[in-house]
C-alpha cells in the first residue's frame, strides 16, 4: 500500500530584509521607550537586553554594562570568539514567531524574542549569558572542560573567578523575565510601525510631500490613485514610483497605515465600537479592517483594544 506523502505546511513566519532590520533596530534602539524597557529589565533581571537586528553575525551585549564576564572574557579569544558566535548564528536558526533558548558549551543560555510589525519579525530583543540552576565548582569543571577541548586558552583561575560572578536564576524565574520580554516586543512593534510612518513623511520630494499631507487630511474618506496623483501633479504611474522611492510604501500601504494608526489611538482612548471606528477611519468594510489591523498590528482591533486597557 502505497504512503501517503506527509503535507508541508508553509510557514507564516515573514521577515524583515537585513538592510530594513538594521535600520529599524537602530532607531528603535533609539527611543525613549525601549531605553525605559531596557533600564527595567536589567534592574529586575541582572541580565543584559539588546536589540538584535536579522541576520547579526556579532557578539551579544558586548559593552553592555551587564554583559557576562565569563562571555567577555571568552570574546578576547578568537576561537572562544568563533564559538560564540556560531552559537548566536544557530540561535536566529529556525522558522518561530515565538521567543527561543540555546544553550552555549560553557552552559549558559541566551534567548531571542521577536519583535514583529504586522505579520514580518523586523528584530530581536536579546537577552541571557545566564546560567540555569545554581553555579557551583562542578558548573565551572565542565565549562573549563569545554574551553580545552575547543582550543580557547585561558588562564584557568581568572576563567573559574568570572564563570562564577554569572547571573543564576531557577527555570521558572527566567522564563517569567522572557514573557515580560514579549510584552515589551509587542510596545516596540507598534512603536516601529509609527517610526516608518514618520519617515516617510521626512521625504524632501515635492510630490511625495503633497501626497503625504493629502492622504493625512483626508484618510477618513475614500482616496483613489488617481485623486492623489492629480494633488502630487505627476501621472498614476509617476507618481507610484517617486512615492515608493520616497517613503518606502506604496500609496496604498501608507494610506492603509496611517488609518490603522488613527483606529489604534481611538480604540485605545474611546469606548466606541469597533465597527464605528472602522467606517470613521475610511475602511469600506468590518472584514477589510480587520484584516488591515491585523496585518499592520499584528493582531485584531478586539484583542487591541483588551491589550490597551488592562
Amino acid at each position: 500500500m502505497a504512503r501517503k506523502r506527509a503535507k508541508r505546511v508553509k510557514s507564516s513566519v515573514e521577515y524583515a530584509s537585513p538592510e530594513e532590520s538594521r535600520e529599524l533596530a537602530k532607531r528603535i534602539g533609539a527611543t525613549r521607550l525601549f531605553a525605559k524597557y531596557e533600564r527595567s529589565f536589567t534592574a529586575a533581571s541582572g541580565l543584559p537586553l539588546t536589540i538584535r537586528p536579522l541576520g547579526t553575525f556579532r557578539m551579544p551585549a558586548t559593552g553592555h554594562k551587564r554583559e557576562n564576564p565569563f562571555c567577555a572574557l571568552v570574546s578576547t579569544s578568537r576561537k572562544g570568539c568563533l564559538a560564540c558566535l556560531l552559537a548566536q548564528t544557530d540561535l536566529e536558526k529556525g522558522n518561530s514567531a515565538k521567543a527561543r533558548t540555546t544553550r552555549c558549551f560553557a552552559g549558559l543560555h541566551d534567548s531571542l524574542v521577536p519583535i514583529k510589525m504586522g505579520r514580518r519579525i523586523i528584530a530581536y530583543l536579546q537577552t541571557g549569558q545566564v546560567a540555569i540552576g545554581d553555579l557551583d565548582a562542578s558548573s565551572f569543571d565542565h565549562a573549563h572542560s569545554e574551553l580545552i577541548l575547543r582550543g580557547i586558552d585561558l588562564d584557568s583561575r581568572t576563567a573559574r573567578t568570572a564563570y562564577l560572578r554569572s547571573v543564576s536564576l531557577e527555570r521558572e524565574a527566567y522564563q517569567g523575565f522572557l514573557k515580560m520580554l514579549e510584552i515589551f516586543a509587542e510596545s516596540l512593534g507598534v512603536a516601529a510601525n509609527a517610526l516608518q510612518i514618520s519617515k516617510a513623511e521626512k521625504t524632501g520630494n515635492p510630490a511625495a510631500t503633497k501626497a503625504i499631507r493629502h492622504i493625512r487630511q483626508n484618510f477618513e474618506r475614500a482616496i483613489s490613485l488617481a485623486e492623489i496623483s492629480k494633488v502630487a501633479g505627476a501621472s498614476c504611474r509617476h507618481f507610484s514610483k517617486v512615492f515608493k522611492e520616497e517613503t518606502g510604501h506604496t500609496f496604498v500601504d501608507y494610506l492603509t497605515r496611517t488609518r490603522v494608526e488613527s483606529a489604534k489611538k481611538r480604540i485605545s482612548e474611546t469606548s466606541d465600537r469597533i465597527s464605528e471606528i472602522a467606517f470613521a477611519c475610511g475602511f469600506e468594510s468590518i472584514a477589510q479592517f480587520n484584516r488591515a489591523f491585523k496585518s499592520v498590528s499584528g493582531e485584531s482591533p478586539s484583542s487591541y483594544r483588551l491589550t490597551a486597557n488592562s
